[in-house]
């Protein structure tokens, strides 16, 4: 894993997948502004901070810390995203993890996330179910916590 901004020539990439898996907030009919976005996230020790998978040279996930437009929660993991070709390889479970640790780091001791579509993985992580929420699309989800603690292992 790696900051977001030590790989900021990553964010026309990543912006175009955004664009594809959140259409109605990020294409060209969406209120949203991918790359805009992204680039607030190349902080270091402050929020919103992002984080990027890479495989050998290859950019294959994204999350970031910030604040939950779903629902004004933070710190939360939010736009995580995992190239459809690397899916199913742990890729989401090392985001999270690398997020739960810099959300140490940075003093928080939860963290939240909110889906339509993580809720497996994110319980079998240990997260717990907090609320149900609905997105600015309309869509229906869930609002998920994580609990921190100093001796926890990501």
């Amino acid at each position: 894993m790696a900051l977001l901004a030590d790989h900021a020539s990553s964010i026309d990439i990543l912006a175009a997948w955004f664009e594809q898996e959140w259409e109605s907030y990020y294409g060209k009919k969406g209120p949203g502004d991918a790359r805009a976005d992204l680039a607030a996230r190349c902080n270091r020790d402050r929020m919103p901070v992002g984080l990027v998978a890479i495989r050998g040279d290859q950019i294959v996930g994204t999350a970031a810390l910030d604040r939950d437009a779903a629902t004004g929660l933070e710190p939360s993991v939010v736009g995580l995203l995992v190239a459809p070709d690397f899916r199913g390889r742990g890729v989401a479970s090392a985001l999270l993890a690398s997020a739960q640790a810099l959300a140490r780091d940075l003093g928080h001791q939860r963290l939240f996330t909110s889906t339509t579509v993580l809720g497996g993985l994110l319980q079998r992580e240990g997260w717990q179910e907090k609320d149900e929420v609905r997105f600015l699309d309309g869509e229906p989800g869930k609002a998920y916590v994580r609990i921190l603690t100093t001796g926890q292992r990501s």
